[in-house]
């Protein structure tokens, strides 16, 4: 027994020594294998049946250290969390490495590229029960990298309760990771207090498929939750996103790697290749911090949910000639993004997303790809961003390399498979504020975009657009998001209003280049309820968003070659249709402006292009008071200043022709307030204009320059025609002072630089009265007429053989006067309103050199018939009627009575006294009733049959003609000077010179069948004048006259311009003449029973100019007309005649003295008047002739 217990004592001694010494010796094996193999340094600290503890793997060559705390194989028996049957159980393990002691990889890793990869070390079937029975726990990881950007920088990671795991069918193999937490930091030490760069934390599942025939990956599964990252300063300040320590982790040379540009890439194409098979990555509750200052400031942007699904199908027949020279695999590509919210440290909302769904399918058909976005909300506050995107800027500023070859561009590829894209953007609202500039902001309920891009035997693309209800704001309470405008009302601030907009299109392109098909292009677009307001916050708010993209705008893009002897061609056309369209123009000094459009169409193509428009108004809105402004329809709107019921604009490019036709209801209503309002609004939209123009760069390349030998070639004229049915411009000059213009069946037309006009009735009012009415009114302008050649002839002087002509031709003119209206006072307002006008816009063009002025055009008038009437006074004419209506009635009345009388006494001889009294008296009452009767009933009817007497003054002329033609020989101030001392030799010149405001010179042709002047219903014409003929020279001056002949005028413009002070002219303009006229018969009658209507005449007359401002004693009338007329008048008369009227009555044609001239020759000079001729007296009454 005891020697049983020494040999089993022996045994058990010699198993503990044999134990040791395996297990010595294995860990010496281990060892020297680590070292051979790694260069690494292995130590265990021990290790038992199915378990070790202490292991730690040190590289020293690369300062790296693996420690692993305990490790232990446990079994599916054992725990029923456990997977599979075996599990490789580790507890914590440690990994430290050093960066910047790392020079490289090892030379065993590296040399695993040369592995064979189709020669497996294990069995398929055997790694299949492997991967069934085996899976990996680890407790905790801690992975410490030193010196990652300097030597006092850390990134410490911290994973726990890691799983991996193993599953293969033969020809696949899955792997499966799972992080229950995953923690890292990285740290830098200092004596700031961001000792943090960046923290993240998250738990992960992946799982990666891999085919074992090829070891290439087929799938990839990623599911990410919780993720929290914050990002801190210190890490943009850093070098670990800088590029230069991209060189420390990889110091052998890269080879360069050279580019094929010469067939364009898709970019991101290549990117989706190199992905496996499938991918699908799912992140939950993500939230990324972004901080500054010590997290004083920061960003914080939370995802609720992002998915992102990737699948490719090779095996399936793929998308043929995507491009010129390849395929495309069948894949299909959805990215979902959820509840997306990025805060401030102020809890303000930057950025809120509801839903954002992308998605790209490919098939052996087409490409579709669609875009779904719902709710997106930003905020952008300069003042917020301005710290982090100067800190992003000052991160991505490199220094820059000397660039030894040209940057070649990359082109995008021409994708010829067909392309089907859908997108649909609703509930978007942007607000900015820059700071230095007012906020905007933009918004939209829904935007809608399909497009197609197709090739069957043609390029063939089409589109359709859809946007409800975009709104641009601009101003200082822009940002906040507001509901969407009440129907039918503009809101002050909003740009841009669309309440509809739609757009299709289609272009189609042929296939071949010898195909005679031209491109095609077709556009159908429909508008309602467009709102566009311009002012000086919105030129501010799109100046800054134009200098934001400048750099972008400026790029130009290379103009598309042909082929040569090719020209390009393209059929197009569009329709377009605006409804309840309404232009603002907003200021702070003048209100605002509205232009109201009901309907706006556009009918266009490639031959001709139609504008029309319905309802056309131009409004003010002189004070802005409320915060929105009521857009109604166009005839609801209160005075409006231009309305226009109908306009229609008809372009032919093939000829050049404009045709426009306005409908009937054209009226202009014009007052100097209203027009400043207007110029004020104009001189705005110009400075906002000249705001919004890029400034031009100085080494931008210029325009071609031309040579000065290159003639320009020859100008062609646009033939324009005009018609207007009806068109009323009412203007006040004055508070209680217009003028109005009517004018009917307006149409003017322009062909190759003639103009032609055509009114068959024109009229003008003063104040409410009818003064000017023209019928039958032709206007020509012509290069040339030869007509005018012929009537140039009778001036041998002339040097101009061939000038322009205005042709004015009119059936019948009339002016009319009222009795007793102050015709001057109208006329005087209009002439200042004129004058200012002229003012203030040539002030406004001042500033260019004059050069020399133009011939003027030759006139050339035509009158058929003209009358100038004053019109009596109404009460006296009725007065007088009526006076000749009772001395008739006085007379009729008194046969009347006679006849009652004989039949009296008729009755009387009949009856004798049987007659009663009574009934005599009651005949006599009857015939006074009857008599008082008929003068009621003749009364009535006095102007039934024939119409009232109106006129006071009658001045009518037939067949009138009057040529006025320019000549170089006397255009110019210095010609005219030298044509007025010649006419006018006697009159002293002062010895300064003479300065004058007007100054013209013409030679005159006129003649006239018959002139006729008559008063009231004279059977005798006061002047009657026939086949007049008149030839000479005409010269007009008006001086410029001193401080003290120059009178003021005050036009009241109102606020905020208040008054406005016009200089006037006082010296009058003076006639220089010599004339030489033919007359067959000039007859005068004259007698001092025409004085009273006369004494009415000169009041008439004075009424029609303005009683002169100078305070110099009035002249005499034969004073003034010495002063106004000078010259040479010489008359050659046929018959003249003068008939003195002897008697009181106007109405008396036989008692008057004749004088009676033959072949009178008249002349009149200065101070002298010459008559000659044969002269006969005589004295004529009823009875008899002396």
């Amino acid at each position: 027994m005891p020697l049983l217990l020494a040999a089993l004592l022996l045994l058990l001694l010699a198993a503990l020594c044999a134990l040791f010494l395996c297990r010595w010796l294995l860990i010496r094996w281990a060892t020297r294998w680590c070292h051979r193999r790694f260069q690494a340094e292995l130590k265990i600290g021990s290790f038992g049946f199915f378990w070790i503890q202490n292991v730690s793997l040190k590289f020293e060559q690369h300062h790296q250290t693996v420690e692993i705390d305990s490790g232990w194989i446990s079994s599916k028996l054992l725990s029923h969390d456990l997977p599979h049957y075996v599990a490789l159980c580790l507890g914590e393990v440690r990994i430290r490495t050093d960066l910047q002691k790392m020079t490289g990889l090892p030379t065993s890793f590296s040399k695993t590229s040369g592995v064979d990869h189709s020669k497996l070390p294990l069995n398929p079937s055997l790694l299949r029960i492997a991967c069934q029975l085996f899976s990996i726990h680890v407790d905790s990881i801690n992975i410490m990298v030193l010196k990652v950007t300097t030597s006092e920088s850390l990134w410490h990671i911290q994973i726990s309760r890691s799983r991996f795991l193993l599953d293969s069918d033969g020809k696949r193999i899955d792997c499966e990771v799972s992080l229950s937490q995953v923690n890292s930091k990285v740290l830098k030490s200092g004596q700031s207090e961001d000792t943090c760069l960046a923290e993240l934390s998250l738990a992960l599942d992946l799982c990666v498929e891999m085919s074992l025939s090829s070891l290439q990956l087929k799938a990839i599964t990623l599911d990410v939750w919780t993720l929290h990252a914050e990002l801190h300063e210190g890490l943009f300040h850093s070098q670990l996103l800088h590029p230069s320590l991209v060189p420390t982790l990889r110091p052998d040379k890269v080879p360069e790697v050279k580019e094929d540009f010469t067939e364009p890439a898709i970019p991101g194409l290549n990117l989706l290749q190199l992905l496996p098979g499938k991918v699908k990555i799912e992140m939950e509750n993500t939230s990324v911090v972004l901080s500054m200052n010590s997290q004083k400031r920061h960003l914080n942007w939370t995802l609720k949910l992002l998915q992102f699904y990737y699948h490719r199908d090779e095996d399936q027949l793929p998308l043929r000639s995507f491009t010129a020279n390849s395929d495309m695999a069948q894949m299909s590509t959805e990215l979902l993004l959820e509840d997306g919210l990025l805060l401030s440290q102020s809890r303000q909302r930057i950025i809120c997303l509801n839903s954002l769904k992308a998605s790209v399918q490919v098939t052996t058909i087409d490409l579709s790809a669609s875009l779904v976005l719902s709710t997106c909300i930003v905020h952008y506050r300069h003042q917020e961003f301005s710290h982090w995107l100067n800190m992003l800027v000052q991160e991505r500023q490199e220094p820059k390399q000397p660039i030894s070859q040209p940057r070649k561009t990359r082109t995008f590829p021409q994708i010829l498979a067909p392309i089907i894209l859908s997108t649909s953007i609703s509930n978007v609202n942007v607000s900015i504020q820059l700071g230095d500039t007012p906020p905007f902001a933009l918004g939209f309920n829904s935007i809608s975009l399909d497009y197609q891009h197709l090739r069957p035997q043609s390029i063939h693309q089409r589109g359709v657009l859809a946007v409800d209800h975009l709104c641009w704001r601009v101003g200082n309470d822009s940002h906040i998001q507001r509901a969407p405008h009440p129907p039918n009302m503009h809101v002050w601030g909003e740009a841009l209003v669309l309440d509809s907009f739609t757009l299709q299109g289609s272009y189609n392109q042929p296939l071949g280049l010898s195909s005679t098909q031209s491109d095609t292009l077709f556009l159908d677009c429909t508008i309602r309820g467009l709102q566009v307001e311009t002012s000086d916050t919105c030129a501010e708010c799109l100046s800054r968003i134009m200098s934001m993209l400048g750099p972008w705008s400026q790029k130009s893009t290379p103009p598309r070659e042909l082929p040569s002897g090719e020209s390009p061609m393209l059929l197009w056309k569009v329709d377009l249709k605006v409804e309840d369209m309404n232009l603002f123009t907003l200021s702070s000094l003048v209100g605002a402006s509205e232009v109201r459009l009901d309907t706006l169409t556009v009918l266009g193509s490639a031959e001709s292009s139609t504008v029309g428009v319905q309802g056309l108004v131009l409004a003010l809105v002189k004070t802005v008071t409320e915060k929105m402004q009521p857009c109604c329809k166009a005839p609801d709107i209160p005075t409006p200043i231009l309305s226009l019921s109908m306009l229609s604009v008809t372009y032919h490019s093939s000829i050049r022709s404009l045709e426009v036709q306005c409908g009937a209801g054209l009226m202009v209503l014009w007052s100097p307030p209203d027009h400043m309002y207007l110029y004020q609004h104009v001189l705005a939209t110009m400075q906002c204009r000249d705001l919004l123009k890029a400034p031009e760069q100085p080494g931008a390349p210029s325009g071609p320059e031309v040579s000065p030998r290159e003639q320009a070639p020859p100008k062609r004229f646009l033939n324009l025609t005009l018609e207007v049915s009806t068109a009323k411009l009412t203007a006040f000059v004055a508070e209680d002072k217009f003028i109005t213009l009517v004018a009917e069946s307006v149409s003017l037309s322009r062909h190759s630089g003639s103009v032609q006009i055509y009114c068959p009735e024109l009229a003008t009012g003063f104040d409410g009265n009818s003064i000017f009415s023209f019928k039958e009114v032709e206007v020509q302008l012509l290069s040339e007429l030869e007509e005018m050649i012929l009537h140039r002839n009778p001036f041998p002087s002339l040097e101009t053989l061939r000038n322009r002509v205005w042709l004015f031709s009119l059936g019948s003119v009339s002016v009319e006067f009222p009795y007793q209206y102050d015709f001057s006072r109208t006329l005087d307002e209009a002439v200042g309103v004129q004058k200012w006008l002229k003012g203030l816009h040539r002030g406004a063009r001042a500033g260019g050199s004059p050069g020399p002025a133009t011939l003027p055009p030759d006139l050339l008038i035509k009158v058929q018939h003209f009358s100038w009437v004053f019109l009596d006074d109404v009460f006296e004419v009725k007065l007088r009627d009526n006076y000749e209506l009772m001395k008739d009635e006085s007379k009729e009345s008194a046969k009347r009575l006679q006849l009652l009388d004989a039949k009296v006494a008729a009755l009387r001889k009949q009856h004798g006294e049987l007659l009663p009294a009574r009934k005599i008296e009651e005949l006599y009452a009857s015939l006074e009733r009857k008599n008082i009767e008929i003068y009621i009933q003749r009364s009535r009817r006095l102007y039934g049959n024939t119409p009232m007497r109106r006129a006071l003054l009658t001045w009518s002329l037939t067949g009138l003609e009057l040529v006025a033609l320019a000549d170089a020989s006397f255009h110019g101030p210095e010609r005219v000077l030298a044509q007025l001392r010649e006419l006018d030799p006697s009159s002293p010149f002062p010895c300064e010179g003479l300065e004058l405001a007007i100054q013209w010179c013409r030679m005159l042709k006129c003649s006239v069948k018959t002139f006729l002047v008559r008063i009231r219903d004279y059977p005798r014409y006061l002047f009657e004048i026939r086949d007049w003929r008149l030839l000479g020279r005409l010269v007009g001056t008006e001086q410029s006259g001193q401080s003290c002949s120059r009178r003021r005028q005050t036009l009241h413009l109102g606020l905020p311009w208040g008054n406005v002070v016009v200089e006037r002219n006082m010296p009058p303009l003076k006639f220089y003449h010599d004339f030489r006229s033919e007359v067959f018969q000039y007859t005068v009658v004259w007698g001092p029973c025409w004085d009273p209507a006369w004494t009415l005449i000169g009041q008439s007359v004075d009424l029609l100019t303005k009683p002169s401002a100078d305070p110099s004693a009035p002249l005499p009338w034969w004073d003034k007309s010495r002063l106004l007329f000078h010259g040479d008048w010489h008359m050659d008369i046929e018959q003249a005649n003068l008939h003195q009227l002897a008697t009181e009555d106007p109405y008396n044609t036989t008692e008057n003295m004749h004088w009676e001239w033959s072949h009178l020759f008249f002349h009149w000079k200065p101070g002298q008047f010459v008559f000659k001729g044969d002269l006969d007296i005589n004295v004529r009454t009823a009875s008899k002739q002396v």
